[in-house]
């Protein structure tokens, strides 16, 4: 399975890229490319993948990419509804190879490493980063962005308020003959998670025997196709759960589990909690 390397677009004269994206759907290819990636979600819901994991997002949430960790968000909006992020993406060197290895850059140094596995930003450090956010976007004054930069960067570096994303270290192998196999069976399972899988139907898409398919993907992947295809089921169930408008068992069938207590066992090893308990963390008061 395979990532696909995306060129970012960006001007050589420039040190990073903030943008502004409003789409029906982010871009919905698994891919990785080496600049670091900071999203916020203003408007959108769906499934994210970053690494080994897979998660639902949505409204406010604030998600750092690291170097070459390949990542998706599958949106869940209808087509006529827009999702919105603000994006900034920048090298790891984008100060140069010589001042990112200064002293004064300790914590953004520390902040690179621990990227590589991705990172979701809670907490008081997610409201200091928006505020940047907000500053960065409506400054013009190119020294004063790259100080916004610089200071968003060094906040991060010593925030305790960090959840790392992928379980693994996530590295991508370059291997061009490949590179679409995983999106395939990505949209594959993220258009069919609701019905019955068969390993022969995801195994034809990458013309594998189902052995092969198998020890291809786990070695690629970190683990099997049947907890990868749990954990999309799973992911998928938390924004009905969010919802609120659909019965825990209706759930669980919408999700592709064939019964509650399969569903309920799945989400517990999953999420550390019951899909009720889930419910009623985001419906207290």
């Amino acid at each position: 399975m395979k990532p696909i390397f995306k060129k970012v677009d960006s001007k050589s004269e420039e040190a990073f890229v903030a943008r502004i994206d409003q789409f029906a759907q982010f871009y919905n290819k698994w891919h990785y490319h080496p600049e670091l990636e900071l999203t916020h979600i203003v408007k959108g819901s769906g499934t994210r993948f970053v690494g080994d994991n897979i998660e639902f997002f949505q409204n406010g949430d604030l998600i750092l990419v690291g170097s070459n960790l390949p990542h998706v968000w599958k949106n869940q909006n209808e087509e006529s509804e827009l999702s919105v992020a603000r994006v900034v993406q920048f090298l790891p060197n984008f100060m140069g190879d010589d001042i990112i290895k200064l002293v004064e850059f300790k914590n953004i140094q520390n902040l690179l490493i621990k990227s590589s596995y991705g990172l979701k930003i809670e907490g008081e450090s997610k409201n200091l980063i928006l505020d940047f956010l907000d500053t960065l976007f409506i400054t013009n004054n190119p020294l004063e962005r790259i100080i916004i930069i610089i200071k968003m960067l060094d906040c991060l570096g010593t925030s305790q308020d960090l959840i790392p994303i992928s379980k693994s270290l996530f590295l991508v192998e370059l291997d061009k003959q490949n590179k679409d196999r995983l999106n395939k069976v990505i949209d594959y399972t993220i258009t069919n998670f609701a019905s019955k899988i068969m390993l022969e139907n995801v195994a034809s898409l990458s013309n594998m025997s189902v052995s092969n398919f198998c020890k291809y993907f786990k070695g690629r992947v970190k683990k099997t196709y049947v907890q990868y295809l749990t954990e999309v089921r799973i992911g998928m169930s938390c924004k009905m759960l969010i919802e609120d408008t659909l019965s825990i068992s209706q759930i669980a069938y919408d999700s592709g589990f064939v019964n509650i207590s399969n569903f309920n066992r799945a989400f517990k090893l999953n999420k550390n909690m019951t899909p009720l308990s889930y419910r009623k963390s985001y419906h207290l008061g």
